[in-house]
């Protein structure tokens, strides 16, 4: 298709070209999910490398944090204000602290930078604290998200910027802090970008006449929306990792999304509004509570992915924890990529930003 057809020109609704998976194929996908195999990955030496990770308060993140504070690493704690349910920022760095010193590690720093990814001016305001304060990124890890909507089931809950919120805080806000971070990301040798997407990537719906929520088919409790903004983020990931091969200063730079498994974090603490009563928010977070992975074993799918000779090795992969399996078919299609790759622009403006500057908006081969 791409030797006979401007791909950039295809508009938004037509036809894909290629066969849609079958729901069995779906289902079965998803339910790789579902391992719970207790696992452990080797420790790393981040001696003196500089990590950035949203939604680092709580459950995998947090995790995520403390595991590399002890291997060594200079870390920030991107994080709103939270809810009295989550542990304060303040708390983690002084946990990090902890971690490293145990290990003998005198030298990191841990810092909390509050952000709110529910504004996109404040996302901007990170990314700009960021860049002036000089230092070189070594691993993003884009983990920060929400699991349902405060505005219950088949109503919208619009941002300030106009955007539905999951899709803007699960999808849209990572996009735009990490095309801003890219020049800071690319100067480092151990260039990753992680990004927290789902195995419930596979059941989301790819509509973009529907992206922003438009058709108000929320799912329970805003649930689709959370499988739709996974399904937007990997196939936008592995568009990035593409046009980040063509470009010399920027080909080392690794993208890849993971699945941390079904893991017990606040993800789960679903809004309860969601629900026609109150049992739906807690049978959900008590069924998590009893078959759910614990957040440390999840956020071995972050320190995965941050670390390893083999998740390094290429991008524009997914991984059901520390294993690569196959993402939904949309992410090797050169289309399907692209029109979200533009959709993303018409909603954020990248290119009248600048930030796109060197990926570029038109598809080239």
């Amino acid at each position: 298709m791409a030797d006979t057809v401007d791909l950039n020109t295809i508009a938004y609704d037509a036809p894909l070209s290629f066969r849609l998976p079958s729901p069995k194929w779906i289902s079965a996908q998803t339910r790789k999910g579902l391992l719970s195999t207790y696992l452990t990955i080797p420790d790393a030496d981040f001696t003196g490398k500089w990590v950035l990770i949203t939604g680092a308060n709580n459950g995998i993140g947090r995790e995520a944090a403390l595991r590399m504070a002890s291997w060594g690493a200079n870390i920030v704690l991107a994080c709103r204000n939270p809810p009295p349910h989550e542990t304060h920022p303040e708390d983690v760095v002084s946990e990090c602290l902890i971690a490293a010193r145990s290990r003998g590690i005198k030298e990191s720093l841990f810092e909390w930078w509050e952000v709110d990814f529910a504004r996109l001016s404040s996302v901007e305001a990170l990314a700009k604290k960021w860049l002036d304060s000089g230092r070189v990124l070594d691993v993003l890890c884009n983990n920060a998200g929400m699991g349902s909507s405060p505005a219950g089931q088949n109503r919208n809950f619009y941002t300030k910027d106009g955007f539905e919120i999951i899709h803007q805080v699960n999808f849209l806000s990572h996009v735009l802090l990490t095309l801003h971070l890219l020049p800071s990301i690319a100067r480092s040798s151990h260039a990753r970008i992680v990004c927290t997407t789902s195995c419930l990537h596979y059941p989301g719906i790819y509509d973009l006449d529907n992206f922003n929520g438009e058709k108000i088919r929320t799912g329970l409790g805003g649930v689709q929306y959370y499988k739709d903004s996974k399904l937007y983020f990997q196939i936008w990931l592995t568009e990035l990792q593409r046009r980040l091969s063509q470009h010399s200063q920027y080909r080392h730079i690794v993208v890849n999304g993971i699945h941390p498994g079904y893991a017990n974090t606040g993800v789960w603490h679903l809004n309860d509004g969601a629900f026609s009563n109150l049992t739906g928010g807690t049978l959900v977070r008590f069924l998590v509570t009893l078959w759910g992975i614990t957040s440390e074993q999840g956020s071995l799918a972050i320190t995965y992915a941050a670390s390893s000779a083999e998740a390094g090795s290429g991008g524009g992969r997914y991984f059901n924890r520390i294993f690569e399996e196959e993402a939904i078919p949309h992410t090797r299609d050169p289309d399907a990529r692209l029109r979200v790759w533009r959709k993303v622009n018409d909603e954020l403006k990248l290119e009248d930003k600048g930030l796109l500057q060197v990926v570029g908006l038109s598809y080239t081969a």
